[in-house]
């Protein structure tokens, strides 16, 4: 099963569990997403946060993403507004040969995940694709060797539900 791991981060902790994710399945890939949104360190987070609650995209690195050689694309991302992030829904959008596809998500956050399962089940069902699964991590759990290893079984047992 070849995977696919799609990730936004600005903290890092979406990151490392993505990072957690590749270390322990075979045959995956990870692209974080770049948000270049011309915003000031000031403003940066809360005009972002107001783009995540009206489900607005941004510019983003990479800004095309072909999925035609995996089996399996995971999502990954902050919660900002009680929602994922614009860079996210963005390369959500981006995405090309992803119809068919199945595709989990999922989300750090530090209190909880508001909107998040709802509007990614809307971007990746709009695409075309499968949506399997999601699952939220707490931040004061992004560390534990426990709650990384569910979140390993989740995306695996995900990757091997029937298409």
């Amino acid at each position: 099963m070849k995977i696919c791991i799609i990730y936004h981060s600005e903290t890092g902790n979406t990151r490392h569990v993505a990072q957690h994710i590749a270390a322990v399945t075979t045959d995956s890939r990870l692209i974080e997403v770049s948000d270049h949104a011309p915003h000031s360190a000031l403003t940066r987070f809360i005009m972002q946060c107001k783009a995540a609650w009206s489900e607005d995209k941004t510019t983003i690195e990479p800004s095309r993403l072909d999925a035609k050689d995996y089996d399996l694309l995971v999502f990954g991302s902050p919660v900002w507004a009680f929602k994922p992030t614009p860079a996210i829904h963005t390369i959500i959008e981006a995405l090309t040969n992803c119809e068919k596809k199945r595709a989990v998500a999922f989300v750090t956050c530090g209190g909880r995940p508001g909107q998040s399962e709802e509007m990614f089940r809307k971007w990746i069902e709009g695409r075309g694709m499968r949506f399997v699964g999601f699952k939220s991590i707490n931040q004061k759990d992004i560390e534990d060797d426990a709650e990384n290893a569910e979140m390993v079984a989740f995306v695996t047992a995900a990757g091997l539900k029937p298409a």
